[in-house]
Protein backbone atom coordinates (compact mmCIF):
# COMPACT_ATOMS: atom_id res chain seq x y z
CA UNK A 1 0.00 0.00 0.00
CA UNK A 2 0.95 3.64 -0.77
CA UNK A 3 2.34 5.98 1.85
CA UNK A 4 -0.34 8.75 0.70
CA UNK A 5 -3.16 8.93 3.53
CA UNK A 6 -6.30 7.11 3.38
CA UNK A 7 -9.43 8.68 5.53
CA UNK A 8 -11.97 5.73 5.78
CA UNK A 9 -15.65 6.64 7.37
CA UNK A 10 -16.89 5.09 10.33
CA UNK A 11 -20.05 4.53 11.70
CA UNK A 12 -19.36 6.58 14.86
CA UNK A 13 -18.87 9.63 12.61
CA UNK A 14 -14.79 9.06 13.13
CA UNK A 15 -12.53 9.09 10.40
CA UNK A 16 -9.22 6.80 10.79
CA UNK A 17 -6.33 7.89 9.30
CA UNK A 18 -4.25 5.53 7.90
CA UNK A 19 -0.67 5.45 6.86
CA UNK A 20 1.18 2.19 4.96
CA UNK A 21 -1.98 0.11 6.58
CA UNK A 22 -1.52 1.57 9.94
CA UNK A 23 -4.30 3.34 12.12
CA UNK A 24 -2.27 6.46 13.35
CA UNK A 25 -5.26 8.84 15.12
CA UNK A 26 -8.68 8.92 14.88
CA UNK A 27 -10.40 12.19 13.55
CA UNK A 28 -13.61 13.40 14.61
CA UNK A 29 -15.81 15.04 12.24
CA UNK A 30 -17.15 18.63 13.43
CA UNK A 31 -20.51 19.61 13.41
CA UNK A 32 -21.62 22.26 10.32
CA UNK A 33 -24.14 24.46 11.20
CA UNK A 34 -25.99 25.39 8.17
CA UNK A 35 -27.66 29.11 8.92
CA UNK A 36 -31.62 29.35 8.40
CA UNK A 37 -31.26 32.64 6.90
CA UNK A 38 -30.38 32.69 3.35
CA UNK A 39 -28.23 35.39 1.48
CA UNK A 40 -29.99 37.87 -0.86
CA UNK A 41 -27.33 39.97 -2.80
CA UNK A 42 -25.27 38.74 -5.72
CA UNK A 43 -22.95 41.00 -7.81
CA UNK A 44 -23.91 40.23 -11.25
CA UNK A 45 -20.28 41.87 -12.86
CA UNK A 46 -18.39 38.59 -11.18
CA UNK A 47 -21.10 36.03 -11.14
CA UNK A 48 -23.26 36.20 -14.59
CA UNK A 49 -24.48 33.75 -17.30
CA UNK A 50 -21.78 34.14 -19.91
CA UNK A 51 -19.11 33.10 -17.27
CA UNK A 52 -21.23 30.12 -15.67
CA UNK A 53 -22.47 28.72 -18.85
CA UNK A 54 -19.16 28.52 -20.05
CA UNK A 55 -18.23 25.45 -17.66
CA UNK A 56 -18.34 22.44 -20.21
CA UNK A 57 -19.83 19.29 -18.15
CA UNK A 58 -18.83 16.83 -19.43
CA UNK A 59 -15.68 18.32 -19.04
CA UNK A 60 -16.44 18.85 -14.83
CA UNK A 61 -17.54 15.39 -15.02
CA UNK A 62 -13.84 14.37 -16.26
CA UNK A 63 -12.79 16.75 -13.20
CA UNK A 64 -15.05 15.59 -10.09
CA UNK A 65 -15.69 11.68 -9.31
CA UNK A 66 -16.02 10.25 -5.71
CA UNK A 67 -12.63 11.12 -4.29
CA UNK A 68 -12.09 14.15 -6.01
CA UNK A 69 -14.38 17.01 -4.72
CA UNK A 70 -12.24 19.56 -2.54
CA UNK A 71 -10.56 21.68 -5.13
CA UNK A 72 -8.59 24.80 -4.86
CA UNK A 73 -8.95 27.87 -7.38
CA UNK A 74 -5.63 29.39 -7.82
CA UNK A 75 -3.45 31.53 -10.15
CA UNK A 76 0.51 32.34 -10.76
CA UNK A 77 -0.08 36.36 -9.70
CA UNK A 78 -2.49 38.19 -8.65
CA UNK A 79 -5.89 39.92 -10.33
CA UNK A 80 -5.38 37.03 -12.38
CA UNK A 81 -9.41 36.25 -12.04
CA UNK A 82 -9.79 33.44 -9.89
CA UNK A 83 -12.57 34.64 -7.52
CA UNK A 84 -14.57 35.15 -10.75
CA UNK A 85 -13.67 31.29 -11.86
CA UNK A 86 -14.18 30.23 -8.66
CA UNK A 87 -17.42 31.82 -7.98
CA UNK A 88 -18.83 30.44 -11.59
CA UNK A 89 -18.02 27.01 -11.71
CA UNK A 90 -19.49 26.82 -7.94
CA UNK A 91 -22.72 28.34 -9.31
CA UNK A 92 -22.30 26.17 -12.71
CA UNK A 93 -21.90 22.85 -10.52
CA UNK A 94 -24.75 23.88 -8.15
CA UNK A 95 -27.44 24.70 -10.82
CA UNK A 96 -25.99 21.72 -13.21
CA UNK A 97 -25.74 19.47 -11.56
CA UNK A 98 -28.61 20.23 -8.98
CA UNK A 99 -25.67 19.47 -5.96
CA UNK A 100 -24.95 20.91 -2.43
CA UNK A 101 -21.91 22.65 -3.28
CA UNK A 102 -19.63 24.66 -1.24
CA UNK A 103 -17.70 28.02 -1.55
CA UNK A 104 -15.19 28.78 0.56
CA UNK A 105 -12.96 31.95 0.74
CA UNK A 106 -9.35 31.49 1.89
CA UNK A 107 -7.70 34.05 0.44
CA UNK A 108 -6.80 35.00 3.83
CA UNK A 109 -4.43 37.84 2.43
CA UNK A 110 -7.06 39.05 0.21
CA UNK A 111 -10.56 37.64 0.59
CA UNK A 112 -13.62 38.72 -1.63
CA UNK A 113 -16.10 36.35 -1.73
CA UNK A 114 -17.72 38.44 1.31
CA UNK A 115 -18.11 41.08 -1.75
CA UNK A 116 -19.24 39.64 -4.15
CA UNK A 117 -22.40 37.85 -2.08
CA UNK A 118 -22.90 40.98 0.22
CA UNK A 119 -22.40 39.43 3.57
CA UNK A 120 -19.72 40.00 6.43
CA UNK A 121 -16.91 38.65 6.23
CA UNK A 122 -17.30 37.48 9.53
CA UNK A 123 -17.38 34.68 10.70
CA UNK A 124 -15.71 32.13 8.41
CA UNK A 125 -12.76 29.83 7.65
CA UNK A 126 -11.04 31.50 10.23
CA UNK A 127 -13.09 31.35 13.21
CA UNK A 128 -13.82 27.75 12.13
CA UNK A 129 -10.14 27.21 12.79
CA UNK A 130 -10.09 28.99 16.30
CA UNK A 131 -13.28 27.97 17.86
CA UNK A 132 -13.83 24.23 15.91
CA UNK A 133 -17.44 25.38 14.47
CA UNK A 134 -17.86 24.96 11.13
CA UNK A 135 -20.86 27.70 9.89
CA UNK A 136 -21.93 28.04 6.40
CA UNK A 137 -24.81 30.09 4.68
CA UNK A 138 -27.01 29.17 2.11
CA UNK A 139 -27.06 31.45 -0.93
CA UNK A 140 -29.64 32.70 -3.33
CA UNK A 141 -28.58 30.39 -6.03
CA UNK A 142 -30.49 26.67 -5.38
CA UNK A 143 -28.00 24.85 -3.64
CA UNK A 144 -25.05 26.99 -3.63
CA UNK A 145 -23.63 27.67 -0.13
CA UNK A 146 -21.29 30.11 1.30
CA UNK A 147 -18.08 30.18 3.65
CA UNK A 148 -16.30 33.47 3.84
CA UNK A 149 -12.73 33.85 4.92
CA UNK A 150 -13.14 35.05 8.05
CA UNK A 151 -10.99 37.33 10.42
CA UNK A 152 -7.78 38.14 8.36
CA UNK A 153 -6.11 38.71 11.83
CA UNK A 154 -6.54 34.58 12.56
CA UNK A 155 -4.72 33.78 9.43
CA UNK A 156 -3.88 29.90 9.96
CA UNK A 157 -0.33 28.48 10.17
CA UNK A 158 1.42 25.25 9.54
CA UNK A 159 -0.05 24.28 13.22
CA UNK A 160 -3.31 24.65 12.01
CA UNK A 161 -3.00 22.16 9.22
CA UNK A 162 -4.66 18.73 10.68
CA UNK A 163 -7.27 20.96 11.92
CA UNK A 164 -7.70 22.21 8.06
CA UNK A 165 -8.18 18.49 7.22
CA UNK A 166 -10.74 18.30 9.78
CA UNK A 167 -12.70 20.59 8.00
CA UNK A 168 -12.13 19.97 4.99
CA UNK A 169 -13.69 16.14 5.73
CA UNK A 170 -16.44 17.40 7.68
CA UNK A 171 -17.56 19.37 4.64
CA UNK A 172 -16.75 16.67 2.23
CA UNK A 173 -19.12 14.90 4.06
CA UNK A 174 -22.20 17.47 3.61
CA UNK A 175 -21.65 18.89 0.39
CA UNK A 176 -20.75 16.97 -3.17
CA UNK A 177 -18.56 19.70 -4.39
CA UNK A 178 -16.20 22.31 -2.35
CA UNK A 179 -14.58 25.02 -4.35
CA UNK A 180 -11.88 26.76 -2.69
CA UNK A 181 -11.05 30.10 -3.69
CA UNK A 182 -7.35 30.85 -2.64
CA UNK A 183 -4.87 33.30 -2.79
CA UNK A 184 -2.43 33.89 -5.79
CA UNK A 185 0.81 31.67 -5.53
CA UNK A 186 3.23 34.40 -5.78
CA UNK A 187 4.62 36.05 -3.49
CA UNK A 188 5.16 32.33 -2.69
CA UNK A 189 5.73 33.48 0.98
CA UNK A 190 2.17 34.08 1.21
CA UNK A 191 1.12 30.93 -0.57
CA UNK A 192 -0.48 28.22 2.17
CA UNK A 193 1.78 25.62 0.92
CA UNK A 194 1.16 23.29 3.92
CA UNK A 195 -2.56 23.23 2.76
CA UNK A 196 -2.21 21.71 -0.25
CA UNK A 197 -1.68 18.30 0.92
CA UNK A 198 -5.55 18.74 2.77
CA UNK A 199 -7.61 19.31 -0.86
CA UNK A 200 -8.09 16.88 -3.84
CA UNK A 201 -6.53 19.10 -6.43
CA UNK A 202 -5.92 22.90 -8.08
CA UNK A 203 -7.23 24.30 -10.87
CA UNK A 204 -5.00 27.19 -12.58
CA UNK A 205 -6.30 30.40 -13.82
CA UNK A 206 -4.93 31.81 -16.57
CA UNK A 207 -4.96 35.23 -17.63
CA UNK A 208 -4.56 35.16 -21.28
CA UNK A 209 -3.42 38.97 -21.10
CA UNK A 210 -0.22 38.85 -18.65
CA UNK A 211 0.23 35.37 -17.67
CA UNK A 212 3.38 34.44 -19.00
CA UNK A 213 4.38 30.27 -19.49
CA UNK A 214 7.40 31.66 -17.12
CA UNK A 215 4.90 31.90 -14.34
CA UNK A 216 4.06 28.48 -14.43
CA UNK A 217 7.13 27.09 -15.05
CA UNK A 218 8.54 29.01 -11.89
CA UNK A 219 5.37 27.64 -9.96
CA UNK A 220 6.52 23.57 -10.58
CA UNK A 221 10.05 24.63 -8.80
CA UNK A 222 7.47 25.38 -5.58
CA UNK A 223 4.64 22.63 -6.47
CA UNK A 224 4.09 19.31 -7.45
CA UNK A 225 2.59 19.76 -11.74
CA UNK A 226 0.54 16.84 -10.79
CA UNK A 227 -1.30 18.66 -8.14
CA UNK A 228 -3.08 20.36 -11.14
CA UNK A 229 -5.89 18.67 -12.83
CA UNK A 230 -7.11 21.01 -15.11
CA UNK A 231 -6.31 25.42 -15.94
CA UNK A 232 -9.14 27.58 -16.92
CA UNK A 233 -8.52 30.37 -19.56
CA UNK A 234 -9.18 33.97 -18.63
CA UNK A 235 -9.29 36.65 -20.80
CA UNK A 236 -9.19 35.29 -23.84
CA UNK A 237 -9.54 37.28 -26.76
CA UNK A 238 -12.40 35.75 -28.98
CA UNK A 239 -11.22 38.65 -32.22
Amino acid sequence: MSNQELFQAKESKALEIKKGGQVTKPLDLLPVHISADSLNRIDRKIIATKYYNSFNFSKLADTFNDSTRVIGITSANRSDGKTLVASNMAVSLASGYKQKTLLIDMNFKNPQLHRVFGTSQIPGMAEAIANEEVRVVPTSIKNLYLMTAGNSNLTPGIDQTILIRQILLSLKKEFSFVIIDMGAIYPIENFPIHFINEIDGLIGVVNCRKTKKADYKRIFKNLDESQFIAYVFNQVDKS
